[in-house]
Formats: structure tokens, sequence, C-alpha cells
């Protein structure tokens, strides 16, 4: 390990124990978990929002947020983490959440992430209603995935007409750089999606490439290598 690794995890001890120990029952908070780099800003959390799945065992440091960088990124880029209440956040197993990303869970809202979940650097999720990440994820930078389109849209007899809808992802997905998940939208496990895609809907197939604006399945694949 450098020197300046070390440092950097030194730095963040303070807010990593901070973290755990308020978010984290108590007999896992002492494992410290969930490890935040010292410059992730922790905005409007509540106890109880931030959990990890009971199904899963909890170790020391599975959960890493704002340390892994990409080249081309911003270095000031600020990793944000926003749970608001009512709103619940479940690691289901080991994650890295990539320096620079921001993920904002609002009232009412469920983002599950599976097992061996990632996120390179800079990409942004936006829950209202459910996320729901199958095991296996990897993020490429820049991404965006969002349930919502935040503002009410009504139709000619005046009622909402684009209402939030849950976004479901199978498992070991591939998400490529600049792509946009919309609400509504099923991900198939074993697929690849192409960068700057514009994923929407659910009529994809399984280890497919999906790619596209709008997106759909191209090429059949038999896989991916993590």
């Amino acid at each position: 390990m450098t020197l300046s690794k070390l440092l950097t995890i030194l730095l963040s001890v303070p807010k990593t124990a901070w973290f755990n120990l308020r978010y984290m029952p108590l007999r896992q908070a002492v494992m410290l978990p969930i490890w935040l780099h010292y410059s992730v800003k922790v905005k409007k959390c509540y106890r109880g929002g931030v959990r990890i799945s009971g199904e899963c065992r909890v170790r020391p440091m599975m959960i890493r947020i704002g340390f892994h960088t990409v080249d081309m990124m911003n270095p000031r880029e600020r990793t944000v983490l926003c749970v608001r209440r009512g709103g619940v956040m479940v690691f289901a197993g080991t994650a890295h959440i990539g320096k620079g990303s921001k993920i904002a869970v609002n009232s009412g809202g469920r983002l599950t992430l599976g097992d061996n979940f990632a996120i390179s650097a800079t990409s942004q999720i936006n829950c209202y209603k459910a996320i729901t990440f199958g095991r296996d994820i990897q993020f490429s930078w820049d991404c965006l995935v969002m349930d919502s389109d935040t503002h009410t849209i009504l139709d000619t007899a005046g009622q909402p007409a684009n209402e939030a809808r849950p976004i479901t992802f199978g498992d070991k997905v591939w998400i490529g750089c600049r792509s946009t998940i919309l609400k509504g939208s099923v991900v198939p496990s074993n697929c690849v999606i192409g960068a700057c895609s514009l994923v929407s809907g659910s009529r994809f197939e399984e280890k497919t490439i999906i790619a596209g604006q709008p997106a759909r399945s191209v090429k059949a694949i038999g896989g991916w290598h993590l």
C-alpha cells in the first residue's frame, strides 16, 4: 500500500466511524462495514435509511464509497449520498461507489444494490419509487439511472400522466459510459448496455448487447467477464 493510500484511509476513519455508528445497528457498526472517503457529503440521511441485508455476512470494509477514480474525471468532484426520511437504501453484499457519484433516495423510495455492485465514478442514481440491482452490476462513468421524471406532466384532463415506475436489473449487467436508464426499465441478466444508450421499457433479451437511442437488443452474446 502506498503512503498516499494509507493517508487517505487514515483521514477517512473519523467519517467512517461516525457513519457506521449513526446508521448501522451496533453489532454491525463496530465492524465498520461501510467506508466513506473523507470528502463524501452525507446529505439529509436518517437513521434506518441505510441498511445491510440480513441475508449477507457483514464484514469490515465490504462497502466503499467515494474512493475509486477514473482518469478523465475532475479530481475535485465530491461524492454525495442522500437518503431522505422514509427512503431506504439496502446493500445486499459488497459494493464500491466511485468518487464523484451521486445517489439520492427520496421519501418512499427503495434502492437495493445486489452483491458485487460497482460504479467506477461520477454516475448518478435518483430513486423515487424502487430501483433494484441484481448481483455483479458494473457501471462505467457518467451514467444516470432515474425512476421518475421528477416533475409532473398533466394530461388533457389535468391528471398526472408520468408517475414514477420501478426499474429492475437482473444479474451481471455492464452499463457503458454515459448511458441513461429511465423509469419502467427492466434489464435482463447477462447483458451489456452500450455507451451513450438511452434505455426505456422492458423489451430486451437476456444475453444481448443493448444499445441505441432508444436502446434495443442488437446482438446476442455468450456473456461477459468482470
